[in-house]
């Protein structure tokens, strides 16, 4: 009698070719999820970063900005009369992220040199794009007609801040100089590229320089009139000198820092798979425990980056995490009624070890592949 339940056990112990079919396709399965989910995350980031290099070719390479509406389409003003204003700046520095509210801090030195008493130039200039913090006049001067006046500016600036690729994607910090006097028909900008730069101690740790240029625009303004008493019939123009800079952020260490809890959370529940699934304290309770430090993690993320309408890298990631764990919680499902209802304990411990390989290498593959996708064209 004893030899008969010792020979039902080893048959309800026994791994059959169908058992292994059956662990063969979960794990076809999972890591086919795991492959379309990189498939498409991956090309989503790589239209992201097409997106932005576009956007950012038009903002510097168009003569124009338009800024308000309703007025009809006026002439740009020709440039026999203007009067060109040589204007340079140096980048002292850049500090005090608010990447949620998409700010930042810019100290820099701002220049104009002109040869005319036709026009005044100085405090008749504004930040367009920004809050003068810190103004002071540190050098002034004139020989003849030529006109020398510098700046050292405080300004905090607000800049639209692309959360979708972050911490991987670049982003331009734009510093925007407008003439506020005179009007486009009597002063014209011109950069002064050779004196313009920025200073090695101007970028804080942690974040690159990509690329840095300076430009002049001529905005235009569908208000119809820049200030009471400008003369000219072309009131709608005004000349705007432009810094600007492509920085990246370190992504490998912001990627490690904004997610590490989550990553916490996914290998505490990978390990659980190595606990028997009738204990159901152990192994069910590091699902549930993970899983809310999952969310939390999400939670922390949100409240750093700014509101984005399009799924972001970090939502990416974060759902790549959530749904691994919901993946393992499902799987000790199985694994509990094959251990328990079934009594196969073998088929259950085999199906755990293939479960857990196939988990580690989808999730860590999906989380590599991510942040390669999101870097810079």
């Amino acid at each position: 009698m004893e030899e008969k339940r010792e020979v039902l056990t080893d048959i309800r112990n026994t791994v059959t070719p169908e058992d292994k079919r059956f662990v063969m396709i979960w794990a076809v399965c999972l890591l086919l999820l795991y492959l379309a989910g990189a498939v498409v995350g991956a090309a989503k980031l790589r239209s992201y970063a097409a997106e932005s290099v576009k956007i950012r070719q038009t903002r510097i390479e168009s003569p124009t900005i338009e800024l308000g509406a309703g007025a009809p389409d006026l002439t740009v003003p020709s440039r026999a009369r203007q009067v060109e204003v040589l204007v340079g700046g140096s980048i002292n520095s850049i500090g005090e992220f608010a990447l949620r509210e998409s700010a930042m801090t810019a100290d820099f030195n701002l220049w104009f040199r002109w040869n005319s008493d036709a026009v005044k130039q100085g405090d008749g200039f504004r930040i367009v794009n920004g809050q003068i913090l810190e103004k002071e006049n540190v050098q002034s001067s004139r020989r003849g007609k030529e006109h020398y006046v510098e700046y050292h500016m405080v300004v905090r600036m607000k800049e639209d801040f692309d959360a979708s690729r972050f911490p991987f994607g670049e982003n331009g910090l734009y510093i925007q100089v407008e003439d506020n006097t005179q009007g486009a028909e009597a002063l014209r900008y011109v950069a002064d590229k050779q004196g313009s730069g920025v200073s090695p101690d101007a970028i804080p740790r942690g974040v690159k320089l990509l690329r840095f240029l300076t430009d002049t625009k001529t905005s235009v303004h569908r208000s119809g009139q820049i200030s009471p008493g400008t003369a000219g019939s072309n009131r709608g123009f005004r000349s705007q000198f432009i810094l600007a800079m492509l920085v990246v952020p370190d992504g490998i260490g912001l990627y490690q820092k904004f997610f590490q809890a989550l990553f916490a959370s996914v290998a505490v529940a990978l390990i659980a798979l190595y606990i028997k699934p009738i204990h159901l304290d152990c192994r069910f309770g590091l699902f549930v425990g993970g899983f809310f430090a999952a969310v939390g993690n999400n939670i922390f993320v949100g409240t750093l980056l700014p509101n984005a309408d399009r799924l972001t890298l970090s939502d990416m990631v974060n759902a790549t995490g959530l749904f691994t764990i919901f993946l393992i919680l499902v799987q000790s499902v199985i694994s509990l009624h094959i251990h328990d209802t079934m009594g196969n304990e073998r088929l259950s411990r085999t199906f755990d070890r293939v479960s857990f390989a196939v988990f580690l290498i989808g999730y860590v593959a999906v989380d590599l592949a991510l942040p390669i996708s999101a870097r810079p064209l």
